[in-house]
């Protein structure tokens, strides 16, 4: 027998075989139709994201790696990170949690917090490197974010407080997060809350909001006393009380 007919030969059987178990045949079309062919693709994922992790490190301009994760290399693997989403499977995913970082990294943050939830879901992990789980690296990477925009003389909403309810959980102020139900509220460090409320304190603050101004504030106070808002939490409730007041004679 030829090596061209034995090579027929086995390829019939192999597909004979694969038919028999249930199996499919690994292709682009169905690397996600099962657990055995998605650890396959996701292993060609994985080492495609070392080269452009590679590709990162070698720029030294954060603008320039910026544009690079945003117009080439997100648009490059949201689609896979899509298809196993769609797909139902659940095991560790390295590329859907660096797609995650990247989101957060070009501050693309609605569909960032909504992958976010899915990993949640999924009990993924972060890279090693993050040393923290996805709901503190949320919070952080937004509030850092919204912190540095205000300093800057921009708006930092609706994002803090479309997030307030995740971060702190019994929060039953002014803001609520909009309607519909609460999503469950994240275990976080004490600290990371009381950015929120003081940030969000000084945002009301600069509208001359008093009300709202006073209750972040206090709730700022309340989560981690170290926040440091004293001075501008005695000017709120100074500025409330007058307001109060005035409109008690008018």
């Amino acid at each position: 027998m030829s090596l061209a007919l034995a090579h027929k030969r086995r390829v019939r059987e192999q597909g004979a075989a694969a038919a028999a178990t249930g199996a499919r045949a690994y292709t682009p079309a169905t690397a996600l139709a099962g657990p055995a062919n998605a650890q396959k693709h996701l292993a060609l994922m994985t080492t495609a994201m070392d080269a452009d992790l590679e590709r990162i490190s070698a720029i030294n301009s954060r603008e320039t790696r910026q544009a690079l994760k945003r117009d080439e290399l997100l648009p490059k693997y949201l689609d896979y990170v899509q298809r196993y989403r769609e797909s139902g499977l659940n095991h560790p995913n390295p590329v859907l949690m660096q797609v995650l970082v990247w989101l957060f990294d070009t501050a693309q943050f609605e569909a960032g917090i909504e992958l976010a939830d899915f990993a949640i879901g999924q009990g993924q992990q972060l890279p090693e490197r993050f040393k923290r789980d996805v709901q503190t690296f949320v919070a952080d990477e937004l509030i850092d974010w919204a912190e540095a925009e205000h300093k800057a003389g921009r708006s930092p909403e609706p994002y803090v407080s479309q997030l307030l309810p995740r971060v702190d959980g019994t929060w039953d102020g002014f803001t609520q997060g909009g309607e519909g139900e609460r999503p469950a509220p994240w275990e976080l460090f004490e600290r990371i809350p009381a950015r929120y409320h003081k940030l969000l304190g000084v945002l009301a603050m600069e509208r001359k909001d008093w009300a709202p101004a006073v209750a972040h504030l206090n709730r700022a106070t309340e989560l981690y006393p170290e926040i440091g808002v004293k001075t501008r939490l005695e000017g709120a409730e100074k500025a409330l009380r007058k307001q109060q007041a005035e409109a008690g004679t008018a």
